[in-house]
């Protein structure tokens, strides 16, 4: 497993530097817009935007400008925003704390929910619960997650004259309370649409371990419903279970942009949507590589805890 890592792990560079090279030249295409335009203002002549372009560097042949950013990655530097001249690194950092916290909350939320739906679906199949968890698996996966995060500012102040907090970032550390209200009832409801598809993929998974032989054995054998059913069964049945949760990680990163739209949160969903209708090329670029190596490192872990979780599975 180790050398099948190791291989894993030096693609990376390569797929790094192919995203790098189409990101950064699909941003300099004609129809992708002009940065100094969308920095400019109605005063704003001629001679202004050529002295803007040359402080850009977006005066130089697109080549040279890409090997003057690829010197500068490599050293460390990915550059400064356009709007700003502040370190993108810098900027990114700063937002980063949001973001991941609306990623694990909403994660933790999907899988605690998801999967605990699906093992009480599973075992109590054409139950009364059964029927009502299956009927939330069908709301939750057609109802959109920006109704549901706009219905949470809008009913309470509709009903109970309470408007949710909204905009900023506090740190869970400096103020926890204020930072669980900020957080916890929009990631709830950002769980809702990954719950229902966990609670179904959990259920059939679950069903399908529950009738084989080695359960009829365990229960014949007199093991109680709890080793029954998470030692031998749940365990059998979560790699379809951490597949969705790997896959459903990475799609949080896009359901965080909804999010920190609708609630005004400081985090790098709004920050990438600002900067591309900005046309803050540095930013975009940066994030965009950083959204792959995310995605691969996640791709990565998830292959790898299959073999943790099944011994038959062998990597070489």
């Amino acid at each position: 497993m180790r050398q099948y890592a190791l291989r894993r792990l030096a693609y990376l560079p390569l797929i790094a530097a192919l995203v790098s090279v189409i990101t950064f030249f699909t941003l300099r295409l004609p129809w992708a817009g002009d940065p100094v335009t969308y920095m400019s203002t109605q005063n704003t002549t001629v001679e202004d935007q050529e002295r803007l372009r040359r402080e850009l560097g977006l005066d130089k042949p697109v080549a040279v400008q890409f090997g003057l950013w690829l010197g500068d990655v490599l050293r460390g530097d990915f550059g400064e925003t356009f709007r700003g001249r502040q370190p993108v690194l810098d900027e990114v950092l700063r937002r980063f704390p949001a973001t991941l916290e609306i990623m694990v909350l909403s994660l933790g939320f999907t899988v605690l929910f998801g999967v605990t739906f699906g093992v009480i679906s599973a075992v109590r199949q054409d139950s009364v619960a059964d029927y009502g968890l299956r009927v939330f698996a069908v709301f939750g996966q057609s109802v959109p997650d920006f109704f549901l995060l706009i219905l949470l500012i809008v009913l309470p102040s509709m009903w109970w004259n309470y408007s949710h907090p909204i905009g900023g970032h506090v740190s869970i550390f400096e103020d926890p309370v204020r930072n669980l209200r900020l957080y916890v009832p929009p990631t709830l409801l950002l769980a809702v649409g990954g719950s229902a598809l966990m609670m179904r993929v959990t259920r059939s998974a679950m069903l399908e371990v529950l009738r084989q032989d080695y359960i009829r054995t365990a229960r014949a054998k007199g093991l109680g419903s709890y080793a029954v059913v998470v030692r031998h069964g749940l365990r059998n049945a979560l790699i379809p279970i951490i597949t969705l949760a790997g896959n459903y990680l990475v799609a949080l990163f896009f359901g965080a942009v909804i999010l920190e739209q609708v609630f005004s949160i400081n985090g790098l969903g709004q920050f990438f949507l600002v900067s591309a209708a900005q046309r803050d090329f540095p930013v975009m670029q940066f994030l965009v590589l950083y959204s792959a190596l995310v995605v691969m490192g996640l791709n990565l872990v998830v292959d790898l805890s299959y073999a943790l979780i099944d011994p038959r599975i062998k990597y070489t």
